[in-house]
């Protein structure tokens, strides 16, 4: 047998010891080579998820609503506003901002006016009924007011069982809106 057979046999042989390994490593299971799949949470297996429509305004709300409309026709108007859409905290360290996000992240407005840009927020109107009158409710009232105060949004409370017409509802949120 001549030498250059010999040579190419083991050149080729070695070529393979090398090769083989990575060959191997892409017929391996993506489940090795990669993060182990997340745990299942109650509920992943089923089809259908046990939840039903329901209205994003209770009755009165949707009134106030309309009325507001009427007043304000120039400015957009958003409603169930989470509070963490409209404000964030103003820390440059992750974990302040977490924090303060924490304080306000379940916290919603009623109303939000918004100027034409469709985004400045104007103010932040609150439509209280009787539930507003538990310490419990009082002190998440209180909160939500020192937060957008904070960030420098007013915040206007209407009582439900004194809805203000139309245009008392004009006058009133103007008078906001240009003095703030």
């Amino acid at each position: 047998m001549s030498f250059g057979i010999i040579f190419l046999i083991l050149a080729v042989g070695f070529l393979g010891l090398i090769a083989l390994p990575k060959l191997t490593a892409k017929r391996q299971p993506a489940s090795k080579t990669s993060e182990p799949d997340p745990k299942p949470v109650r509920g992943d297996e089923l089809a259908i998820w046990p939840f039903a429509l329901m209205p994003i305004m209770t009755d009165t709300e949707v009134i106030f609503f309309h009325k507001l409309k009427n007043a304000l026709p120039e400015y957009h108007i958003f409603v169930q506003v989470q509070l963490s859409r409209i404000i964030e905290a103003n820390s440059d360290e992750t974990s302040e901002r977490s924090f303060w996000f924490n304080r306000i992240c379940r916290q919603s407005v009623d109303y939000v006016i918004v100027d034409l840009d469709a985004q400045t927020t104007l103010i932040a109107i609150e439509l209280d009924d009787w539930t507003h009158s538990s310490k419990s409710r009082q002190k998440a009232d209180d909160k939500k007011d020192k937060a957008l105060a904070s960030a420098g949004i007013p915040i206007v409370r209407f009582h439900a069982e004194r809805m203000p017409s139309a245009d008392m509802l004009r006058y009133e949120l103007m008078q906001v809106i240009e003095t703030y």
